[in-house]
């Protein structure tokens, strides 16, 4: 059953997280940090086989269309990608890159611990507390099983593992991730009326950017413990 994962979601997501920093530890002073930035972004894409990344192609060009909502679904699940789509993935990606690359090499290395387990555990509201847009798709298979206990223990570990791993620049940027999910969510309710699989995968690109963006915007030592 697909919704008894969600709930390791911040687990998956500190797995990968992990993955990325041993990626950069490795890396680190071999490549210029703008090298090394790409290929951990590429590392993180290649970890959910680009499929957070299809669906956030696929929410942009929904979204961007301006059309009603049964029309915004319809473009949503075209496997075809748009202009929008293709901008908003590139745009993305390079904001990571970017942030990534403007950070020293320790902070780096939080970053990439920090930025996919915040993503993911935004991901288990998400799923456990709101409506599905469509009546069938994997936002309707994950989202069966709704637990608010659940989100809750995800949001205690995604501020606890911030402080831990970057004391108050964790911190911040938890807080960012969280408001950014909030106004995302926001989008979707009126948009569409609930959330999709692509939706839920367009947040985690988005969060994960956000993250990265907070955490590069915090170059006091002292922030990070």
């Amino acid at each position: 059953d697909l919704a008894r994962s969600v709930p390791f979601f911040p687990l998956v997501g500190l797995l990968i997280g992990l993955s990325s920093a041993g990626v950069a530890v490795v890396l680190e002073g071999i490549f210029p940090s703008l090298v090394l930035s790409v290929i951990v972004v590429g590392w993180l894409s290649v970890t959910h086989g680009g499929l957070h990344l299809d669906g956030l192609g696929d929410t942009a060009d929904g979204f961007f269309s301006c059309r009603d909502r049964n029309r915004i679904l319809e473009i949503m699940r075209d496997s075809r990608i748009g202009a929008f789509g293709c901008m908003t993935i590139g745009g993305v990606l390079a904001v990571k890159a970017a942030a990534l690359a403007s950070l020293p090499a320790e902070h780096r290395v939080k970053a990439a611990i920090l930025a996919p387990m915040m993503a993911r555990c935004v991901m288990v509201p998400m799923l456990g507390l709101l409506p599905p847009a469509r009546r069938d798709g994997l936002g309707r298979m994950f989202g069966k099983h709704r637990s608010v206990r659940e989100s809750v223990y995800a949001m205690a570990f995604l501020m606890t593992a911030a402080w831990v791993t970057a004391r108050f620049a964790g911190l911040i940027a938890g807080f960012a991730v969280i408001t950014v999910t909030a106004a995302f969510v926001y989008l979707c309710m009126r948009r569409i009326g609930g959330i999709t699989g692509d939706t839920v995968g367009a947040a985690s690109e988005i969060n994960e950017m956000a993250a990265l963006l907070v955490l590069s915007g915090q170059p006091i030592s002292g922030l990070w413990g």
